[in-house]
């Protein structure tokens, strides 16, 4: 029997040496097809292997090819109630079917939270944080970071905004250290930053207030100086949106809608494809407003109403919509929760009118203390990115 299984291992190993390379382009496509933990195994069998994954245009197309996968991931992060300082990140799969009921988190970090920072979600799936002294650039995927040129700046506030150009397939860093004041930053290729000297004058609208960046063009929640004759004082600040096209680096405003009273911040997102916002009502209404980008030149935007229903054994006062998936469903968050309950989230499904209670296993479980947090953002499409393997 052990004979017949040596020439066995004999035929097939000399089948092997016999059998035709494998074409790069089928090699390629194996690769861009594969998970980032096998990337990293790839990378190691030879240096054409390292080079390829390496390459900007593999990770140009594996960035495609990933956004179009099903299974992307929330990306959470909390805040604890007594310490504000110190921001939390987690990750989470979708559910994919209407009956999960659950999801697994994984704990990414703790970092430090500086009031004038943005809290903004994954580009491509990379995130930025971090103090003027130390910002950083965090791969999920691989929970891998680098650090960026110090910037020769240290007053406050200022914000960082992450964007990316999928033409060069760029990751670009544009930071407000101050009003009037901007610098850029090429991520590997650039040593330092570079000033923008041409922008409409404006300044970040809140340090709540998220950026997005959607199709190679980074937005953001901004006041400007207004002169239209509806507002008397000329040096009044009214609230907009700016565009930052991640290519060319040129600035646009996009003036907002008119907006009711009883709502509150403006969170930015995208709505089949386009750039939206969203408002939740105020206390006692859990109505949720969107309102949809339709020509960024005239300045027009549709609006749309949703009313969730009513969500068994809970009241919508102690929730708050924190993204819209690409599924077409609001995820609403507890605003408190404590470490030792379970943490759970509600999708509303729009086009159905239902909603769904998932509850995130994970959140917490391996801190000690009990310990009341603040759920900070929510943000849906975390995708596969080989970044910095």
């Amino acid at each position: 029997m052990e004979g017949q299984e040596q020439e066995a291992n004999k035929k097939i190993s000399d089948d092997l040496r016999s059998t035709d390379p494998i074409p790069d382009d089928a090699i390629e496509e194996i690769l861009k097809a594969s998970t980032v933990e096998t990337l990293a195994r790839f990378r190691c069998v030879s240096t054409q292997y390292a080079s390829m994954i390496r390459s900007r245009e593999f990770m140009k197309s594996y960035l495609v090819k990933s956004s179009t996968r099903p299974l992307r991931n929330l990306i959470f992060t909390f805040m604890e109630m007594e310490r504000l300082g110190n921001q939390f990140v987690f990750s989470a799969s979708q559910p994919q079917n209407q009956g999960e009921s659950s999801s697994s988190a994984t704990y990414h970090m703790s970092c430090q939270y500086r009031l004038h920072t943005t809290s903004s979600p994954s580009v491509h799936g990379l995130i930025c944080h971090g103090p003027p002294s130390k910002m950083e650039i965090y791969n999920p995927s691989n929970k891998k970071s680098i650090t960026l040129p110090k910037i020769d700046y240290e007053s406050f506030p200022y914000y960082i905004y992450l964007g990316y150009d999928p033409i060069d397939g760029d990751y670009k860093v544009l930071c407000m250290v101050k009003a009037g004041d901007f610098r850029v930053l090429t991520v590997g290729k650039d040593k330092s930053w570079r000033k923008i000297e041409d922008f409409p004058p404006h300044t970040h609208s809140s340090p709540y207030s998220p950026d997005l960046c959607l199709n190679g063009v980074l937005y953001y929640g901004v006041h400007h100086l207004s002169t239209h004759e509806n507002h008397p004082h000329p040096d009044d600040m009214i609230p907009a949106i700016m565009s930052f096209d991640v290519r060319s680096e040129k600035f646009d405003l996009i003036k907002l809608p008119e907006l009711p009273d009883n709502v509150l911040l403006p969170i930015l997102t995208t709505y089949e494809g386009r750039f939206a916002f969203f408002c939740n009502g105020i206390y006692g209404d859990s109505s949720i407003r969107l309102w949809v980008l339709e020509d960024a030149v005239k300045h027009e935007w549709s609006k749309h109403l949703y009313a969730p229903p009513p969500l068994d054994g809970h009241n919508y006062d102690d929730f708050i919509a924190c993204c819209f998936t690409d599924g077409g469903e609001f995820v609403l968050a507890p605003i408190l929760f404590c470490s030792e309950e379970p943490f759970y989230v509600v999708y509303f499904d729009i086009k159905n009118n239902a909603v769904r209670r998932v509850v995130i296993e994970g959140i917490f479980t391996k801190l000690d203390e009990e310990t009341l947090y603040i759920t900070q953002s929510v943000f849906p499409g975390q995708i596969d990115n080989p970044m910095f393997l």
